[in-house]
């Protein structure tokens, strides 16, 4: 990639209608947040060069620990150097907090997650993908009496765009006094009317829920949130992980702050990416591909083998089109296709990719 990415993109040299990525609203290149970390950077420079156990809690990151707390509707937040951290960061401090007593985690959770949980200490059993009754199973198998489920998964599993059953999950963990908690990367920005992710989306409230999420997808900037009660908050805030790792960059924390505002203010750019979501799956539908009927902005499709796949995806690089060929956790050994469709992707952009994949694939 050789430019900013966006509807177009330079890749190796070549200008692409672009269909890959997650920078759902594009805000990785939007004015004002390239504006934020300018200044911040020129402010305060690149970083503060400790952790925030000692100097490095900036005006920058207590601001946007309290925008996050704002854009959740929590009492306070969590700020990491990386999404990547907020899950070991949040499952460290429930463990600390001795509120589970073995972690069940679904077996196609994001690497992220699935580290997490290796690294608390406690046994962990996976169960199959969004497989309730594998989970039951599991519980009744491995629960001893009084023993308390840390259920976790990712909000939404990225490769195909599909959400865990997350009512059910809650279900479960009231039955046995646990949580649940989700690496939610996918969901924020994206889901629920005030776009707070997965829990939002299937108008779920609880204090058994908790998650950990990134701002380096829909908000255009980079570093782990995780929002939260008060007292948990101020256990990550303690923990090794905040305490052990150099503050973040002053740049990205400017551009989160940029970020949460941006999308907090105008939720007519969710509605743009919903609607662009329902347009590309019904032109893919119409065309015999399978396509959920949602608002999620991913369609993801094997038709045929590793080889043929690869052909398709050819074919459209030489016609100017750059959709994904995925070989990742939850893709299968021989990979999909996933296409990712945008805010800022306008009517004709998207008919050009549907014309040309008819083209490609048949």
């Amino acid at each position: 990639m050789q430019s900013a990415p966006g509807t177009e993109t330079i890749i190796n040299g070549k200008n692409y209608l672009y269909f890959a990525g997650t920078g759902y609203f594009q805000l990785g290149a939007h004015p004002e947040i390239i504006k934020a970390a300018s200044e911040a950077t020129l402010k305060y420079g690149i970083g503060s060069a400790t952790s925030r156990a000692i100097t490095g809690t900036t005006p920058l990151l207590m601001e946007i620990e309290k925008k996050a707390a704002e854009y959740f509707g929590t009492e306070d937040a969590a700020y990491l150097p990386s999404g990547y951290l907020s899950n070991i960061a949040g499952m460290k401090a429930l463990n600390e907090m001795n509120a589970f007593d073995i972690i069940f985690i679904d077996e196609g959770s994001h690497y992220c997650n699935i580290e997490a949980a290796d690294v608390i200490g406690k046994l962990v059993v996976k169960f199959k993908n969004r497989d309730i009754e594998d989970l039951k199973l599991k519980l009744n198998k491995f629960l001893k009496p009084n023993e308390r489920p840390l259920i976790a998964s990712d909000g939404l599993f990225p490769i195909w765009a599909k959400p865990a059953p997350l009512a059910a999950y809650l279900e479960l963990a009231e039955k046995y006094n646990g949580l649940v908690w989700i690496d939610d990367a996918h969901g924020v920005g994206i889901l629920g009317k005030n776009g707070r992710g997965s829990y939002e989306h299937q108008e779920l409230k609880s204090k058994r829920l908790f998650m950990g999420a990134t701002l380096s997808k829909a908000f255009g900037a980079y570093g782990g949130i995780i929002p939260g009660t008060t007292d948990f908050i101020q256990k990550i805030r303690t923990g090794s992980v905040m305490t052990g790792s150099s503050s973040p960059m002053n740049a990205a924390v400017a551009a989160g702050i940029k970020g949460l505002e941006l999308l907090r203010k105008n939720p007519q750019m969710r509605e743009k990416l919903w609607k662009n979501a329902r347009y590309l799956k019904s032109g893919m539908k119409s065309m015999g591909i399978k396509a959920d009927d949602n608002c999620l902005p991913v369609v993801a499709f094997a038709p045929g083998d590793a080889a043929k796949m690869l052909s398709i995806h050819q074919k459209l690089m030489d016609e100017g089109i750059y959709i994904q060929f995925a070989k990742y956790k939850g893709s299968g050994d021989d990979g999909v296709l996933r296409i990712v469709v945008f805010s800022t992707h306008t009517k004709n952009q998207i008919d050009t990719l549907l014309s040309i994949l008819r083209k490609a694939i048949s």
